[in-house]
C-alpha cells in the first residue's frame, strides 16, 4: 500500500484512493514526420486517378513526350511531375471563318473579304467553316492557334477558286462548287500540316457586290431563276402529257390492228364463199345462175312495191318473171 496514494479519511472511517492521472504518451518528431510523409505519399499516388468524359479524349505525356491517347472512362497515370494529361473535347463542333468576326459567345458578324473574280470584278465573300478535333495529340502539339491557321488556309483556297470563275457564276450557280472546293482544298492542306483537324462543313454566308452593279447582277440572277422555273415547268408538263399521248396512241394502234384483222377475216370469208360458188358454177352453170337469181329476187322483192297491169284485159297471161329466164339451148 502506497502511503502517498492511500490515506485514511475521517468520513466513514475508511480508506479513499487518491491516484494521480498518468501523462499521455508523446510522439517523437520522427514519428510525426513519417506520418505526414505517408499521408502525402498516399495523396500523391491517388492524384494519378482521373476520368475522361464520353465526349473527350486524353493525351498522356511522360516528361513532355506523348505516350498514349485514352478514351472515355476512369484511368491512372503516374502523378506529376512524371506524367501530365491534356483532355480535349473531340465531338464539340467549333467554328472559324473567312470574312467573319467571331466574338466569343456571340453570333458571327459578316464583314466580307474582297476577292477578284475571273472577269475582274470585285466581290466580298464571307464563309464559315466548322471543324472537330480528329487527333488530339496533333491538335495540341503540331499547330498553334488552330482557328487562325484554318482561316488562312481557307482564304488561300477561296481566292484561288473564285479567281477561276466569272462573277455571274459565283453569284448564281457556283456557290455549291465554291463551298465544296474550299472544304476539300482546306482539308488537304490541314492534313499536309498534320493538324489533327477534320472539317465538317464550309458554308457561304454572304456574297456581295458593289452597289453600282449589284442590281444588274440581281436581274441576271432573277432571269436565270425564271429560266430554270420555265424549264422545270415544261419538263413537268411533258412528263404528264407524254404518258397520256403514248396511251392514246397505243389504244389507236390496237383499234387499227383489230379493225385490220376483222377486215382481213371478212375478205377471207368472202373469198372462200366465192371460190365455193365458183366450184358449184363450174359443175352446174345453169342451176347456179338460177339459184343466184332467185336469192337476189328474194332479197329485193320484199322491199319493192309491185304493180300487176293487165294490158289485154285478161286475155293474155301476165309474166312476172319470178323465175330466171331459161338459158338458150346449145
Amino acid at each position: 500500500m502506497d502511503p502517498e496514494r492511500d490515506r485514511p479519511t475521517t468520513e466513514g472511517g475508511g480508506w479513499v484512493s487518491r491516484a494521480r492521472p498518468r501523462p499521455l504518451p508523446t510522439l517523437r518528431p520522427a514519428q510525426w514526420l513519417g506520418g505526414i510523409l505517408v499521408v502525402a505519399l498516399a495523396a500523391w499516388v491517388l492524384s494519378g486517378v482521373f476520368t475522361v468524359a464520353a465526349d473527350e479524349q486524353a493525351v498522356v505525356r511522360r516528361f513532355g513526350r506523348v505516350t498514349g491517347r485514352l478514351g472515355p472512362g476512369i484511368h491512372y497515370r503516374l502523378p506529376w511531375p512524371v506524367d501530365r494529361v491534356d483532355v480535349v473535347k473531340t465531338t464539340t463542333v467549333m467554328k472559324t471563318g473567312v470574312g467573319f468576326d467571331l466574338p466569343r459567345g456571340e453570333a458571327p458578324i459578316a464583314t466580307g473579304m474582297e476577292i477578284l473574280t475571273g472577269d475582274t470584278n470585285i466581290i466580298a465573300v464571307a464563309i464559315v467553316l466548322q471543324y472537330v478535333i480528329r487527333n488530339p495529340a496533333a491538335f495540341l502539339f503540331q499547330i498553334e492557334d488552330p482557328p487562325t491557321l484554318i482561316g488562312s488556309l481557307a482564304e488561300s483556297v477561296l481566292t484561288e477558286t473564285v479567281l477561276g470563275m466569272p462573277v455571274d457564276e459565283v453569284l448564281t450557280t457556283g456557290r455549291l462548287e465554291i463551298q465544296e472546293r474550299v472544304k476539300t482544298g482546306t482539308q488537304a492542306l490541314l492534313d499536309r500540316y498534320e493538324s489533327g483537324i477534320q472539317l465538317t462543313s464550309a458554308n457561304i454566308m454572304a456574297i456581295t457586290l458593289d452597289s453600282s452593279v449589284a442590281q444588274a447582277f440581281q436581274d441576271v440572277a432573277n432571269a436565270s431563276a425564271d429560266r430554270e422555273k420555265k424549264i422545270n415547268d415544261g419538263r413537268s408538263y411533258a412528263n404528264d402529257l407524254l404518258p397520256r399521248a403514248r396511251g392514246e396512241a397505243r389504244s389507236m394502234v390496237l383499234a387499227a390492228q383489230s379493225y385490220t384483222q376483222q377486215r382481213v377475216a371478212e375478205a377471207q370469208g368472202n373469198t372462200t364463199r366465192f371460190l365455193e360458188l365458183l366450184a358449184e358454177y363450174q359443175k352446174a352453170p345453169g342451176v347456179t345462175r338460177s339459184r343466184l337469181y332467185l336469192e337476189a329476187m328474194e332479197k329485193v322483192l320484199p322491199k319493192v312495191r309491185k304493180y300487176v297491169i293487165d294490158s289485154e284485159r285478161g286475155t293474155n297471161p301476165v309474166q312476172l318473171h319470178l323465175s330466171p329466164p331459161t338459158p338458150p339451148q346449145p
